[in-house]
Formats: C-alpha cells, structure tokens, sequence
C-alpha cells in the first residue's frame, strides 16, 4: 500500500554548530514532510492476520522536507552555506535511514516472527576504483585547487581517496569495496572535494545507478560532474570537470552474505573504535582506504524519530568543518 503521507508540526530543534568563531545554536522549526510511504503487509492465517509491517519511503516522489532555520541570538547571513549543508545532513539521514531498500520493521503480535527476516540485508559487494578527474573547477585564489574524492552508496558510510595538491587533473587509482541491499534502486555517489584550510568546498559531483551495471562484468564510466544532483537548483551551468571510474558488481551467494553481515558489524566496531581515539570526529566520516575499505549498513526506527534522533548525532560530515555536535531541546 502506498499513502500520500503530509505531516506538519512545530518541534524545537537546536543544532549545536561548531564554528572557528566558537560554537553557535541553529533553531529548525516549522518542520513539515510531504512524501509517499509504502507499508507492506506480512500476513498470516491467525488473528490478526498481519504479524508485521514493513514501512518505508519511496525515492520518487522524491521526498520533500521544509522547515525554517533560525541563528538563536544572532543571524544566519554571518554564516554562509550554512543552510545548504544542513539541507545535505537532513537529506542524508533520510536517504540513509528511511528511504526504500532501507524500512522500519514493526512487528504486529499474534503470530510469531522473526523480524530479523524482514531487514535490510547485503545483496552484493561493489568494487569501485576512482581512477582520475580531469579539467576540474579552480577555486583557489592562489595556485589550484588541492581534490580529493568521497564515495558512497549509504550517505553516512563513506570512503575517500588521499588529496592530490595543487593539481586540476588528479590521478588517484584507488579502489574500495562498498555493500548494495538493492541493486535495483541504490545508486553509487562521487563527490570531488577541494582540500582547504577551514572549509572544504564541492568540486562536483555526480551518480552512478546500480541497476545500470551487469553483475561480474567490469565497467569504466566517465561521469560529467554537477553542482547539485538536485538539478532545480543547479543555478551555475558552467563546466565542472569528469572523473573517471571503474566498477565491478558482485552478487552474493548466501554465505557470502552472512559473511557481509558480519564484516558490517566489525567496521561498524571500527569507526566507533576510532572516533573514540580521535581519527575522525564521527562514525559517519568518510574514511581513507587504510582505514576502512569498506561501506557498512545501519537501521533505524521511527520516522519522525529518527530524523530527530540522526539530526542529535549529525556531528560533521565530509567535505565541511562543521564538526561539533547536535542537541534536540524539548
């Protein structure tokens, strides 16, 4: 069953951001949702029928989330880009968490089940070399820009290559491993960073859909990089570069797939292990090939809840110094 789902309300959000002047709370308020749930129905022979419900939201409609941003105590025109990266962080946690393959398994009673059966598990493995980009964007005043690229099929598990200085036309040749759940409708996302001191600024970036590649058959794709994928707010037109990539799609077999569940689990160790020795600031960091080689999954509860709950734990993302941490106030 797919609902038309439009909600509205008034939660007092604070984000807590740290800033080099210091840290500064951001109000997000007037949140409203517009977007289209699909709930699956598992049913059984006893009352009352159903033992478990799979929800999720769809990817098209793509899902629509207004709210207002508000500086407490001060204004937000002293603090620019501000809005587009919170955006981005709202965005991610809901593609990551709410968006189909990903679902919230809620059991019903009556019948007995394993919910386990119902969740998010690893199809395949896709093996991803960054080779190079080319005719990149200069936004450096002196010299030229200093890339790096990020990639991901999952917004909060990302993989980066090391930084190239000074240098238009990058050449990296780094390959990572990254889990699909559904090759179907998951796609692999390339971002091209410019290293800087304080804030590190987008090149490009571009997407890449999984239902493209044939499983166990290698292909080089040369993607044309963008402002936004949001194509309604591509405002500049101007040329951003390509980058060049190789992809191989492998499908699991069944113990190949426990195997994944179980590499999950000692990645997710990992980063936890490592934000806690102070390698990266969170565990949705995007981290380099010697520190993880590859993506991981996590699920998540609670529609409105868990963009609350993934907005209290945002703490910084790739390619921006926003790295303090986030608190909701009742």
């Amino acid at each position: 069953m797919d609902i038309d789902l439009r909600w509205g309300g008034d939660p007092n959000i604070v984000l807590e951001v740290d800033t080099p002047v210091g840290n500064i709370p951001i109000q997000l308020k007037d949140l409203q949702v517009f977007t289209v749930v699909r709930v699956i129905f598992h049913l059984a022979e006893e009352m009352p029928c159903i033992s478990a419900l799979l929800v999720a939201l769809l990817s098209e409609p793509k899902p629509r989330i207004d709210y207002t941003l508000k500086a407490v105590g001060g204004s937000l025109t002293g603090l620019p880009g501000i809005s587009d990266m919170i955006d981005d962080t709202v965005e991610s946690i809901v593609t990551d968490t709410l968006q189909w393959p990903h679902r919230i398994v809620v059991p019903m009673g009556g019948t007995a089940v394993d919910a386990s059966e119902f969740e998010l598990k690893p199809e395949g493995r896709l093996t991803v070399t960054v080779v190079r980009a080319n005719d990149l964007k200069n936004l450096e005043m002196i010299g030229k820009s200093d890339p790096y690229a990020v990639v991901h099929i999952r917004p909060r598990f990302k993989v980066k290559t090391k930084t190239i200085d000074n240098n238009l036309s990058p050449v990296w040749n780094e390959t990572f491993e990254l889990i699909a759940e559904d090759r179907e409708t998951q796609g692999l996302t390339v971002e091209v960073f410019d290293k800087d001191i304080g804030q590190d600024q987008r090149l490009g970036i571009a997407k890449v859909r999984l239902s493209e590649l044939e499983p166990e058959k290698p292909k080089e794709v040369n993607l044309r990089l963008l402002v936004s994928l949001d194509t309604l707010k591509v405002k500049d037109k101007k040329d951003r570069g390509t980058c060049t990539i190789k992809l191989l799609y492998h499908l699991f077999s069944k113990e190949e797939q426990l195997a994944a569940l179980e590499e999950e689990k000692r990645i997710l160790e990992a980063r936890k292990e490592m934000k806690e020795a102070g390698v990266i600031e969170s565990t949705a960091d995007a981290v380099d090939a010697s520190a993880s080689g590859s993506s991981t999954t996590t699920g998540g509860s609670g529609i409105m809840g868990s963009v609350g709950r993934e907005l209290s734990k945002a703490g910084k993302f790739m390619g921006r110094t926003i790295t303090g941490h986030s608190k909701r106030i009742e």
